[in-house]
């Protein structure tokens, strides 16, 4: 198993990934129904990773074949806060026959390397309330909870 920055060659299966996995939040959250253009959306955006300074964009190669990626990228908070820039990690997919074999670990080893060189001492990322996997598998990692997102339709916002 390899992992490796992405290359334009590798465009098209990691974009057919990136829609699998809106799909399983979308599964989870009808909040995150997909655009009509969703394919050429995370196309374009995929491609942009490839050549951007502030996404590393990462792939798991088996016998020349992609099987996963992720996205790290550089995130920054307002000017009010002390510790203003953190590390992002934006996806993290697996074939579903390839999970379990530590490639997601493979991935994060990367991807900390990568925002350590950019002099990071914080990483963040969101999961799903309703993603339990989610929610075990970065504990594992050391990630805790320290914000509570909301949100509410606006016909059902009560305010009285």
């Amino acid at each position: 198993m390899e992992i490796r920055k992405a290359k334009l060659k590798d465009i098209k299966q990691i974009t057919d990934y990136g829609v699998s996995l809106l799909k399983q939040h979308y599964e989870l959250d009808t909040y995150f129904a997909p655009a009509k253009n969703l394919y050429e959306v995370y196309r374009k955006f995929f491609k942009g990773c490839v050549y951007s300074k502030n996404r590393y964009l990462l792939v798991a190669e088996e016998k020349g074949k992609i099987v996963g990626y992720a996205i790290g990228e550089l995130g920054s908070r307002p000017p009010v806060f002390k510790i203003r820039k953190f590390g992002f990690i934006s996806d993290v997919f697996v074939e579903k026959n390839f999970r379990k074999l530590g490639i997601a670990k493979q991935f994060l080893l990367e991807l900390k390397k990568w925002f350590k060189s950019k002099k990071l001492n914080h990483i963040e990322l969101t999961v799903h309330v309703k993603n339990e996997i989610g929610k075990k598998a970065w504990a594992k990692y050391g990630l805790e909870d320290y914000i509570i997102k909301k949100r509410v339709e606006m016909e059902k916002f009560s305010i009285i």
